[in-house]
């Protein structure tokens, strides 16, 4: 010890310090490989992520592709609803159209308008618009709100139902996963009470206390282990894949599952569990809507033997414009005109008459084409695009009644009225399963706790039988066999009571979703 500290306080030499500086440069690096490790093992653990079975249920209902299929159907059923109550509103239509036709010859057929004595006609603009409102009412709009409010709440309780065997399906595959976890730790345990045997055996032969093939014996069943450890380690991780697929995420596999949970006698009744299910069982609740929305539905098939209304208005209107206006003075020209020369031949014709001819003779001067009636003509022209004239309103009210179509009425009804009675057995189907599964759970999750507790009392007998296997081959009063069979007894005990603790919280998830909840101890 003197020597020693003498060695770092007295003054050093050559070869000493040497020696000095290549102990500190191997010191050093296996401080900084340390600090690095340390600090790598320190961000991974940073990193980690964690999940309990609370956020693994609502990542799962907020990502879950088939789950989210099934949720969007809420939307389409909301608006169904909102339509069926529209029903009862007129449609709306509005309507504004502008037009524009170049001057040219129009073509009658196979003869032109020059064949009958007519010119070009000039260029036109043209726009109109209309406004229609229709309702039609029958008893198909009466049925159709409460069919459709029957559809909506349906579709409701079907997500609901959804949502709820999401959940259970997440819970199992959370447990699955965590079962894997301690099957790790268990066998990791295994492997290294194979490796203490294997030293004791190697340290026996050392002493020349035991033989080469104790020591043989002990390195296989280290190896048993360590094989059993690696397949453990991939069931594990396999779980953990599956969870992370259950939820709709691309997550990292390793995701620490941090949830625990307690093993405890079940005091429930079957009766109480039972009107539990019977009661508020979203599965069951789903099928009584569903059977509701059947039965809206057959009563809304008789709709189609009643009479229905309809109501009908529309207002329009239009407006033209020529684009050559000299062309309608000189019509309304060539129209007064025609009007003079006409009044002339009448006039003609009475004065040559022995009686009067009422009316006659006329002043003729009173159609001749004034400066007011070109003004009015170039008014009329110069209604485009907005100065509509109005049409005639046009109103209309019918009433009609179905008679005969074949009896695709008929056909209707009676498929309406078997998918009702379908979901009736559906409804009583889901009944009597909800009676079923509540039984035989509540029965194994009992079976699986007495189980639990018989186990448990044979892991720790197991582990007392190990602890003596091999404090006497430690003494040397026992065999490697003896110690082997210690091992494999304890090892067997260990996972029996593994299945036993994760088949009674699998049969509580069983049970839990017989009865639709979360059932509190």
């Amino acid at each position: 010890m003197t020597n020693t500290t003498g060695m770092f306080t007295g003054r050093p030499g050559p070869a000493s310090s040497l020696r000095r500086l290549r102990m500190a440069a191997v010191v050093f690096g296996f401080g900084a490989l340390a600090v690095l490790l340390v600090s790598q093992a320190s961000a991974q653990e940073q990193t980690r992520a964690t999940l309990t079975l609370e956020e693994a249920i609502q990542l799962a209902r907020q990502n879950n592709p088939q789950f989210r299929q099934t949720a969007n159907d809420e939307g389409p059923a909301d608006w169904q609803a909102r339509e069926a109550y529209a029903g009862f509103l007129p449609s709306l239509s509005v309507a504004n159209s502008y037009s524009y036709q170049a001057s040219g010859t129009q073509r009658l057929g196979n003869l032109s308008a020059a064949d009958f004595g007519l010119g070009r006609t000039p260029g036109t603009y043209a726009s109109d618009y209309s406004l229609r409102a229709n309702l039609t009412i029958s008893g198909a709009t009466f049925f159709q709100v409460k069919q459709q409010r029957a559809n909506q709440t349906a579709t409701e309780a079907r997500i609901d139902a959804a949502a709820f065997t999401l959940a259970t399906d997440v819970t199992r595959q959370y447990l699955a996963a965590l079962r894997q976890r301690d099957n790790v730790l268990l066998s990791q345990s295994a492997l290294d009470r194979a490796q203490e045997a294997s030293r004791l055996a190697e340290g026996r032969h050392a002493s020349g206390a035991a033989t080469r093939l104790e020591v043989a014996q002990a390195e296989v069943d280290r190896g048993r282990a360590e094989v059993a450890l690696v397949q453990a380690q991939n069931s594990y991780d396999t779980e953990r894949v599956r969870l992370v697929q259950q939820l709709g995420l691309d997550l990292n596999a390793d995701v620490e599952l941090t949830s625990s949970f307690e093993v405890f006698e079940p005091m429930w009744t079957q009766e109480e569990l039972t009107a539990m299910a019977t009661t508020s069982h979203p599965g069951l609740q789903s099928a009584r809507k569903a059977e509701s929305a059947a039965n809206a539905s057959a009563k809304a098939s008789w709709s189609q033997y009643l009479p229905s209304l309809n109501l009908f208005a529309s207002l329009s209107g239009y407006s033209r414009k020529v684009s050559d206006s000299g062309f309608l003075i000189d019509q309304a020209q060539n129209s007064a005109q025609n009007r003079i020369e006409n009044c002339q031949f009448w006039n003609t014709v009475a004065s040559g008459l022995s009686s009067t001819l009422p009316g006659y003779p006329e002043d003729c001067s009173q159609h001749a084409f004034t400066p007011a009636d070109e003004a009015a003509v170039l008014a009329s022209n110069d209604l485009y695009p907005f100065n509509y004239t109005s049409s005639p309103a046009y109103l209309s009210v019918s009433l009609s009644l179905p008679i005969f179509d074949g009896f695709t009425r008929e056909t209707q009804l009676q498929q309406a009225r078997a998918n009702a009675d379908d979901a009736k057995h559906q409804r009583r189907a889901e009944e009597l399963a909800r009676r079923t599964e509540v039984t035989t759970n509540l029965l194994a999750m009992r079976t699986s706790y007495r189980t639990v507790m018989l186990e448990t009392k044979n892991a720790e007998t197991a582990g007392l039988a190990l602890e003596l296997a091999s404090e006497r081959y430690r003494l040397g009063a026992g065999s490697i066999l003896e110690l082997t069979q210690a091992q494999e007894d304890k090892a067997r005990a260990d996972q029996a009571h593994l299945a036993a603790v994760y088949t009674f919280h699998e049969s509580l998830a069983a049970l839990q979703a017989a009865v639709g909840t979360t059932l509190q101890r």
